[in-house]
């Protein structure tokens, strides 16, 4: 009986490994599909034109938000340098009492 038992427990693991392996070769067929497909000569015009119209798009919500967070920045390297000089005016105060 033993030898009945590990003998299903070998044909289920194969079993099983068959029937991963399946999605794992679709899934790799659609991967190596898209890598195909996205080199720039192998595109169709329509898909050319759409990645071009988001390369555009991405190229201004990065540009709005430089324009958004420049203020925010100057404000903090502003307040970071004020309170450097402070600390500094403090520190050599205590040091001459």
């Amino acid at each position: 009986m033993i030898v009945l038992s590990n003998l299903s427990l070998i044909l289920l693991a194969a079993e099983a490994f068959i029937l991963a392996l399946v999605p794992l070769t679709l899934c790799g067929g659609l991967v190596y599909g898209l890598w195909w497909l996205q080199r720039r000569e192998n595109l169709p015009s329509w898909l050319r034109l759409a990645q071009a119209y988001l390369e555009l798009g991405r190229a201004y919500v990065e540009a709005a938000m430089a324009a958004v967070v420049k203020p925010i920045l100057l404000l903090h390297s502003a307040a970071a340098t004020v309170q450097n000089w402070l600390d500094a005016i403090t520190r050599f105060a205590k040091r001459r009492q």
